[in-house]
């Protein structure tokens, strides 16, 4: 019998029409992730008029550190929250103190590192700026487990609005230090807002309160566990960040200015709108994993869904780069265009490598995804070493090129040996896009000769209707994506039929 305190982490009501949750919980995180969508890129437009390319590339020489470390304030713990079948308030109780202790280290550890950073770049400015983003750390720390309650419970509205509102206040707050002359001052402003009201937020939401950490919980099984996800995601961490590291330590804040933007731009479609869409896929494959042909099943049909969507907004972003970056960052910022082409077509691999680590995740298996990552930083190493040579650029085209043609094919068959899902299926859900995007990309090719478009608002606003349509028709020709896109139309019209209440 479970005590009222343990059954609010009860998920075993989540299990029946699984299906239509998933589809249901997609559809919000979506639709919050399009209003997220125009806030990014308006900030983006905005922001990019107001501060030089330095000032962003300051900032993120930080994040490569920041971001690292957020990663052991997390400590794989939230994750553990979600996977477990059954967890007690406890254990859950445990794990928030954990993590706030965890966030608390991260701290000081930041603060005292802050001098070595400056050293490390030889730019002294980046000591208070590192010291002012570890705040993050001491903030986030005491909202991770509030969030994979959340997650846990599959209650994705609730989380949009909380992503919604509170990067909303961190981008007003960062747009307003940026018209009073902070300068890269506002880019922090509007992190440590960001991580705020998001914190505040998820307390308010979830309204679960922690007990005092204590013994006897039986947490362990979920802190072995957190370790090897702690293992995997520092190491991927190290991994993606080795090539915005090169770029900072060899061409200096200008050179990392423009991989920032082009990398920010680029990433909005497969780091913004697609692993939401993950955070709904966790708990939904979590559910089904003891089922491993209810578990083949969804997989093959989530991974062609994702590569059909991820394929479309690689192969636009690729062709009309030009476009897009005079769109959003002004007509002086043409040196990002090679820079946003490669990682453009790199886009391609972030989606699905992610959905493979959540489907290896939900099975429980986070030593087959640490080992993966050592695998994959070995690769990058030897591809960034290489690419140095050609200077900035050079490694960028190095880490883009490596993750399409070697990273990714080889993930797809290391993921086969621990799922119940061969290499045969997965090349069998990448290749009807990859014939889609050939079609469209030759298409975009052909039309962009023949007619030549001055602005660039024009020339998206004529060009991609035509590629979407061109891609769109590719798809229901072929049998496989047809299914696909039939399936996903009749679920969430399906859905909007219950919610008007018809039968």
């Amino acid at each position: 019998m479970l005590s009222p305190k343990d059954k609010f982490f009860s998920a075993d009501h989540l299990k029946s029409g699984l299906k239509e949750r998933a589809v249901k919980s997609a559809g919000i995180t979506l639709a919050a992730q399009a209003v997220k969508l125009i806030l990014q890129l308006g900030s983006i437009a905005i922001l990019a008029r107001l501060l030089e390319p330095s000032d962003f590339g300051l900032i993120a020489m930080v994040t490569v550190f920041t971001g690292l470390a957020l990663q052991f304030m997390e400590g794989g713990l939230s994750m553990a929250t979600i996977q477990r079948d059954q967890i007690t308030h406890g254990q859950v109780s445990n794990l928030f103190w954990i993590n706030a202790g965890l966030g608390a280290g991260m701290f000081i550890l930041g603060v005292l590192a802050a001098p070595l950073v400056a050293n490390l770049y030889e730019e002294p400015r980046l000591t208070l700026i590192m010291a002012a983003m570890s705040l993050t750390f001491l903030i986030g720390g005491l909202s991770v487990q509030h969030d994979a309650i959340l997650r846990r419970q599959m209650r994705f509205r609730a989380i949009s609005i909380i992503d919604i509102t509170s990067i909303a206040l961190g981008i007003v707050a960062g747009i307003v230090a940026a018209f009073i002359g902070f300068g890269y001052w506002a880019l922090v402003i509007s992190t440590v807002t960001t991580f705020l009201s998001k914190t505040i937020l998820r307390w308010l939401s979830t309204a679960w309160l922690p007990s005092l950490m204590r013994r006897g919980t039986g947490v362990r099984p979920l802190l072995n566990f957190g370790v090897n996800l702690l293992g995997a995601n520092f190491v991927g961490y190290f991994a993606n960040n080795i090539t915005p590291f090169a770029v900072a330590y060899i061409g200096g804040a200008q050179s990392m200015g423009l991989y920032n933007r082009a990398n920010t731009l680029t990433s909005i479609p497969s780091k913004q709108l697609l692993p939401p869409l993950m955070n709904v896929m966790q708990p939904t494959l979590a559910r089904v994993a003891q089922n491993p042909e209810r578990l083949r099943t969804t997989i093959i049909s989530l991974m062609g869904k994702i590569v059909f969507f991820t394929m479309f907004l690689t192969i636009t972003m690729a062709a009309l780069a030009d476009w897009i970056v005079e769109l959003f960052l002004g007509a002086g910022w043409s040196g990002v265009v090679p820079i946003f082409r490669l990682l453009a077509l790199f886009s391609l691999v972030e989606p699905i490598a992610g959905f493979l680590s959540v489907s290896l995740i939900a099975v429980g298996n986070a030593k087959a995804l640490l080992r993966w990552k050592m695998i994959t930083l070995g690769i990058l190493v030897i591809s960034v070493a290489i690419g140095a040579f050609w200077g900035a650029l050079g490694i960028v085209s190095a880490y883009a090129l490596s993750g399409v043609f070697i990273r990714l094919p080889f993930f797809l068959y290391y993921a086969s040996k621990f799922l119940p899902v061969s290499f045969s299926d997965f090349t069998k859900a990448l290749l009807p896009a990859v014939v889609c995007a050939a079609g469209t990309l030759l298409l975009l090719y052909t039309f962009r000769q023949f007619y030549v478009f001055e602005n660039p608002i024009i020339g998206l606003l004529y060009t991609l209707p035509i590629a979407a349509a061109s891609y769109i028709a590719l798809g229901l020709s072929l049998k496989s994506t047809r299914i696909e896109i039939l399936d996903t139309i009749k679920l969430f019209k399906l859905l909007n039929l219950k919610r008007r209440g018809v039968k």
